[in-house]
């Protein structure tokens, strides 16, 4: 029996988190890491090679960029941190010229893989991913906003004490400052949020929102790198591209005509499947949502004429 292989390319935090979360929860899977340093995917793939007894014998194993063939879906880790305070943006040149080094090879031994992008910025380094590979677009995606609506639902439960996982809160566009919360959307328990917490008004949205977009930031001002929870939305985007969920999610793509928009990349809901990208969902904005997932737009573009300058 084949099993998917699954390509991870980086071995810092957020890589091995990732192998990590895969490995268990679907231990069917076939996992190889790829590093600049070969020793430190050797490493990684050794240690988590130990939970074999206790799992299926499936492999995880390490790969030079060249070995690396047959994957289904390859992952982007690897790339330069944004500085402290700095902005996500300031490490395009940098990353650009990282994949410029490994996704040509990458890509001509996995032709028909999707490639997931998490290296940041995510939305234009998932352009820059397409560009460099070749790849189809509905085969290069990034992580978008999946995480910022995890983090959003996680904070504004808090903030209302309120069960997270019953409460729908969608973030659309960037996966960065310009971000847009769907707050004529949000649901707890299938019911509008508005209506039942009508303590939710705009200084508390405005706040809930300033906690999402520094919540990586904050992470790394303590000292540590944010892994955990772009890995597991890493891994929930895995799993429904290989058939373990059905429904949709938000990720970062080109637009084609979405909301009469196009030439950038930005985050809706989406159907995936083995094949990359099968449908964008389009939910219904306010006047002020549609405005603000427009200069979201825009912003992402200037990023996107950045990196058709450096390629």
């Amino acid at each position: 029996m084949t099993h998917p292989k699954i390509a991870i390319i980086g071995c810092g935090a957020i890589g091995t988190t990732l192998a990590y979360s895969l490995r268990l929860r679907h231990p069917h899977l076939d996992i190889a890491l790829v590093n600049r340093n070969p020793q430190k995917s050797w490493a990684k793939a050794f240690d988590m090679s130990h939970c074999s007894p206790e799992l299926p014998d499936r492999t995880i194993r390490s790969e030079a960029p060249e070995e690396c063939t047959g994957a289904d879906v390859i992952v982007m880790t690897a790339g330069a941190l944004p500085r402290e305070n700095g902005t996500r943006a300031d490490v395009l040149k940098d990353n650009v010229a990282i994949f410029q080094t490994l996704l040509p090879t990458l890509a001509r031994n996995n032709p028909h893989a999707v490639l997931i992008n998490i290296t940041n910025p995510v939305d234009a380094m998932a352009y820059a991913a397409g560009k460099i590979t070749g790849y189809p677009s509905e085969r290069v995606i990034g992580t978008g906003t999946e995480l910022d609506s995890m983090r959003l639902r996680h904070f504004t439960a808090q903030a209302l004490d309120l069960n997270a996982a019953e409460l729908e809160i969608q973030v659309i566009g960037e996966h960065g400052d310009s971000m847009v919360p769907l707050w004529s959307l949000a649901t707890y328990r299938g019911q509008s949020l508005r209506e039942i917490c009508p303590s939710l008004d705009e200084e508390l949205k405005a706040t809930l929102l300033h906690q999402t977009k520094r919540a990586g930031w904050d992470i790394r001002l303590a000292g540590e790198h944010s892994c955990y929870g772009i890995a597991f939305s890493a891994t929930r985007i895995v799993e429904t591209i290989l058939g373990h969920s059905s429904a949709p999610i938000k990720i970062s793509a080109e637009i084609q005509d979405e909301y009469g928009l196009s030439g950038t990349f930005l985050s809706l809901p989406t159907q995936l499947g083995l094949r990359g990208i099968e449908s964008r969902i389009m939910p219904s904005l306010s006047s002020s949502e549609r405005s603000q997932l427009e200069q979201s737009a825009e912003i992402v573009k200037k990023q996107l004429d950045e990196v058709d300058k450096l390629l």
